[in-house]
């Protein structure tokens, strides 16, 4: 019992953070203007909500890894950035599409592709003036990776590319702070697309928000790994609010409802539902929705 009250203290203490008007006021002065921050919060909330161990995180690291999202105009959703509970701090992980999207800002590139090659696939590519490069995956059995390229398409029409084989690519694993847990283990294709992009950046022209992102390197720092090398799984990628929702009504119904609870006044409560009231929508079924607003009825009862 004083584990659970202990949790949903922590809980409410997470959320009342990001909620909060300072958290609000520094996310939007950081973020571009193609992202507001109500959404940004949203996002966030639904992040934490549906990775509870984001909650046993310290505050400082959550806040640190969210703010830097910020600054890059990535949402924490899962698809291209990842907030990876460590021990007791939050890390931020971006992934191949993460950096993808950074580097398409520089406004020079058309057209980025990296994928995995693997040992019963056709693969061709040479270098120099006569240079090509040809993948065609097998349609069944594609059998083990083999290695991994990153073709660009610039907007004067020229292009480029790199390829990385498996040994080349097992290099930078081992050397990686977190090698023996977390993506490289979970989510080795993306690592090593990740990998492969990352090199061939290097030749192309990018953003900055891309160079800041490639500087930092954000991965799972060696001085936040427990000792026992944890398994840390890359959380599933959460729904955009506008696909079909999902059945999942029980669990999600009292994760929102939760935070209802935790308002201390009318206005909490209007605030707090002004931001998770269009993602309870996107994830809830009709019914699910409607049970969701009954709920939170009678939670705006109480505080009267």
């Amino acid at each position: 019992m004083a584990n659970e009250l202990t949790t949903k203290k922590t809980a409410n203490d997470i959320r009342d953070l990001i909620l909060s008007d300072s958290a609000k006021s520094q996310f939007a002065a950081a973020l571009p203007k193609h992202l507001k921050p109500d959404r940004f919060i949203r996002i966030a909330i639904t992040a934490i909500t549906r990775t509870p161990k984001l909650m046993e995180c310290t505050k400082e690291s959550l806040l640190s890894c969210l703010l830097d999202l910020s600054q890059l105009g990535l949402e924490p959703d899962s698809r291209k950035a990842h907030l990876i509970p460590y021990g007791n701090k939050c890390t931020l992980i971006i992934d191949y599409k993460g950096l993808v999207d950074l580097a398409r800002r520089s406004g020079e590139i058309s057209d980025i592709h990296a994928d995995i090659v693997c040992e019963n696939d056709s693969f061709e590519y040479s270098f120099g003036t006569d240079g090509k490069l040809m993948h065609k995956p097998a349609i069944a059995d594609r059998g083990k990776p083999v290695a991994a390229y990153s073709f660009v398409k610039l907007k004067d029409g020229s292009s480029s590319y790199e390829v990385m084989n498996e040994e080349e690519i097992k290099v930078i694993w081992k050397r990686s702070k977190a090698a023996s847990s977390g993506p490289w283990i979970t989510d080795w294709n993306e690592m090593a697309k990740k990998t492969v992009f990352r090199r061939h950046s290097k030749w192309l022209p990018v953003s900055s928000e891309f160079l800041s992102a490639v500087e930092k390197d954000y991965d799972v720092p060696i001085d936040i790994v427990p000792a026992g090398k944890p398994e840390v799984e890359m959380p599933k990628e959460i729904d955009a609010v506008d696909q079909e929702p999902k059945a999942n009504d029980a669990e999600l119904i009292g994760n929102y409802i939760s935070g209802c609870e935790t308002c201390k006044s009318k206005k909490d409560l209007d605030n707090y539902l002004s931001i998770i009231e269009p993602e309870a929508k996107g994830s809830l079924t009709a019914a699910g929705y409607k049970d969701f607003q009954a709920k939170a009825k009678k939670v705006e009862e109480m505080l009267k």
